[in-house]
């Protein structure tokens, strides 16, 4: 199976995308880059633990049916061109939750970016994201224990890939003491 995180970072490299992209949120690519490759797999570990409950699958499903309609796979520069790229902060809210503000901070804190500049690049990258996960999925109408599955297999293929990432994830656990939610789940993965 390919990595979602591998597929969304090759087409964000690709042509423009990236300068197009930091050109949008005012930052430059490295910084940008940098924040993408930590912040896509905590997205997917964040998703992963939402769709473990029946009803965090079923929102995320909404999303990825969304995302189908939009197609902003096809032409990345007129997506993040467009005003529309501004699809999803409702639902990045909805899938982080409490796990937001520590998330973005982290990548702040690494990358130097303002913490909103952090918000805007992963709430304009989620629909990348639910467009590959709709694309990987072996089915042709996910289910929610499919989503499930896909989103655990994915989370820890892009947690485990990326040192950035763990070392992050590490630095907020050891600032975090709740063992629920996205960051329990976060703890039982490094665990394993």
């Amino acid at each position: 199976m390919d990595s979602v995180v591998n597929m969304a970072m090759e087409q964000l490299m690709a042509g423009d995308n990236l300068s197009i992209l930091s050109s949008k949120v005012g930052a430059d690519e490295q910084s940008t880059k940098s924040a993408l490759e930590m912040g896509l797999p905590l997205l997917l570990g964040a998703m992963s633990s939402k769709a473990s409950s029946n009803d965090g699958a079923n929102a995320i499903l909404s999303g990825l049916a969304d995302s189908a309609k939009g197609n902003s796979m096809q032409d990345m520069a007129k997506y993040f061109g467009s005003s529309s790229s501004s699809f999803g902060p409702g639902m990045l809210n909805s899938i982080l939750g409490s796990s937001m503000i520590p998330i973005q901070q982290s990548i702040a804190k690494k990358t130097g970016l303002p913490q909103e500049v952090v918000g805007q690049l992963l709430t304009m990258a989620l629909p990348l994201i639910l467009g590959y996960l709709t694309k990987s999925s072996p089915e042709k109408e996910m289910k929610p224990d499919d989503l499930s599955k896909l989103l655990d297999e994915q989370s820890k293929m892009a947690l485990t890939s990326s040192p950035e990432a763990e070392a992050m994830m590490k630095d907020i656990l050891s600032a975090q003491d709740s063992g629920s939610g996205f960051m329990g789940m976060i703890k039982k993965l490094f665990k394993s």
